[in-house]
Parts: structure tokens; C-alpha cells; sequence
């Protein structure tokens, strides 16, 4: 159960971003748009990916959430907007690694109802979101989660 939830906790990490974004070179030289991080009250509020070749890095454009601290019986949905070279995304907390399904190129979302969130593993947690291209490079933004 307790890796069940930190597994959870970490699909929900979406939630929050890296609050301070790494700039990426963009194939133009140009600087890359930044990171962006918050909860956003709907779809149409999010970025647009960035259109990349397939051998460029892969870039992080935005991780939203709809709440950034998770309650036992919420619902929770997430979106990570990255470089169309994206293959794939995946969280990781602790031992534990999921992938998020890709819904269209450069955008990786999920939807989750949280279960009851036993006392002790109530807390905050660092996690990792790696967007990897399917050369293997990869890119990664450490967030924060909290479980109440």
C-alpha cells in the first residue's frame, strides 16, 4: 500500500513544477520559452509544445496540475507540455517509476483519483519528471508533492 501511494504521489507530482526553469537553446539559437509551473484552470490556458527534430534534446515546456497538494479522495489531473520529440515522460519517487500517456505530440496528461492517504505517509516529497526522445536523451525537472 505505501508504495502504491508514493507511486500515486508521484503521478500526481505533475502538479508542481521546477520554479525556476533551465533555458534550453532552441535549433534557431534563439532562447527556448521557459519552464512554467501552476495550477491551471483549464486546457486552453496551456502552452503550445515546441516543435523540435527527433535528434534534438528534449525540452520541458510546462507541468500543470489542478491542485498543487493532494487530499485523500480528490481527483487530480496533470499535463506535462514538452518538445514534440518526446517519446516519452515518467515519474519517478523514490524506487518507483510510472510513465505518463502521451495524448498528442508535446503533450503527456493524466487523471487520477487519489486513495485514503494513510497518516504516516502524509508529508511532502521530491520527485523527478524526465521527458526522454527516442534517442535516449533526456531532460528532468525535481518537483515537490505534498500528500494531506
Amino acid at each position: 500500500m505505501r508504495l502504491q501511494i508514493l507511486l500515486l504521489a508521484g503521478v500526481c507530482v505533475l502538479a508542481i513544477a521546477a520554479c525556476t526553469p533551465s533555458p534550453h537553446p532552441s535549433p534557431s539559437g534563439s532562447p527556448a520559452p521557459a519552464a512554467t509551473a501552476g495550477v491551471s484552470p483549464s486546457p486552453a490556458a496551456q502552452p503550445t509544445p515546441i516543435v523540435l527534430p527527433p535528434d534534438a534534446a528534449p525540452q520541458i515546456v510546462a507541468v500543470e496540475l489542478s491542485d498543487p497538494v493532494f487530499h485523500s479522495g480528490e481527483t487530480v489531473s496533470g499535463t506535462v507540455i514538452t518538445s514534440t520529440n518526446v517519446a516519452a515522460v515518467q515519474i519517478r519517487v523514490a524506487n518507483q517509476q510510472r510513465g505518463l500517456p502521451k495524448t498528442a505530440p508535446g503533450i503527456f496528461s493524466m487523471s487520477y483519483t487519489m486513495p485514503s492517504i494513510p497518516f504516516f505517509l502524509r508529508g511532502t516529497y521530491v520527485a523527478h519528471v524526465i521527458a526522454l526522445n527516442t534517442a535516449g536523451a533526456s531532460t528532468e525537472k525535481d518537483v515537490t508533492v505534498s500528500l494531506r
